[in-house]
């Protein structure tokens, strides 16, 4: 098992640390602590680490939608009531398909300007919880956060953390350790196989933007990395019905085109 404490590249590390080590690692207990001006009481597993909320009971043997800002959520036409819970990532509320859906849970990533009243309307709008997971470097933005939403904003974080895959991966692991019993995902898709990591690629939520634009990355790389996130999900929660809804388009790792 690749992890930050064995690759010399945490780029090629799929996890932070063993299962066994994950509590007490540079993403475990001590680490949220350092940053939870909520003085929250915490839930654990070898996977996630995340605020005990008691709301969150009601995703135990739910049917859930995890939408990621890949290409292939373009594609998705469905209609709400067909799941109980929608948990989605960053910029979601600027879609013109999504805007107006009310999501569940929210993953707010480093790009996300918490300050914008694009950002702020949606929030207020909508009873949304918002999950930090990665934010240690943007303390003015989790404070924002904890100040204009107490009840909403929560700290998290995730033993699985591919550079590759995205927070969308991260969600989805979140959804199954919630103990859901179907989740369903889109958006979370990897590259096409004439990738260029200087060139622009569709995204699902923001027109086009570079693929991990921090990152030097190939096809082989990128797809691998997917390939394995799904394998780990349906080895290590073998009792979820788990299905990929992005297969059919071209950028998704498990693409099933004609």
């Amino acid at each position: 098992m690749k992890t930050w404490e064995n690759c010399h590249d945490r780029a090629d590390a799929y996890f932070v640390s063993s299962e066994e080590g994950f509590i007490g690692s540079v993403r475990g207990l001590n680490w949220l602590r350092s940053q939870d001006i909520k003085r929250s009481s915490f839930k654990f597993s070898t996977n996630y680490i995340y605020e005990d909320i008691k709301d969150f009971n009601k995703f135990k043997n739910s049917k859930i939608l995890v939408v990621g800002g890949g290409p292939s959520s373009s594609d998705l036409e469905f209609q709400s009531e067909d799941y109980d819970y929608i948990f989605s990532c960053n910029h979601f509320y600027k879609s013109e398909k999504f805007k107006d859906t009310n999501v569940d849970i929210l993953f707010i990533g480093n790009e996300v300007n918490t300050f914008s009243s694009e950002f702020l309307d949606y929030c207020k709008r909508s009873s949304t919880y918002l999950a930090i997971e990665d934010l240690q470097c943007r303390s003015a933005h989790v404070f924002n956060l904890i100040h204009k939403f107490p009840e909403k904003a929560f700290f998290c974080s995730s033993r699985y953390q591919s550079k590759f895959t995205g927070t969308a991966s991260k969600i989805v692991i979140f959804a199954l350790e919630l103990g859901a019993k179907n989740v369903d995902f889109i958006g979370v898709d990897g590259v096409a196989l004439d990738f260029n990591d200087k060139q622009l690629m569709p995204h699902g939520f923001e027109g086009e933007k570079l693929f991990r634009k921090k990152k030097k990355s190939n096809y082989l790389k990128v797809i691998s990395h997917y390939k394995y996130f799904d394998t780990y999900i349906r080895d290590f929660y073998p009792n979820c019905k788990i299905n990929n809804l992005g297969r059919f388009n071209k950028y998704n790792y498990s693409y099933e085109g004609n």
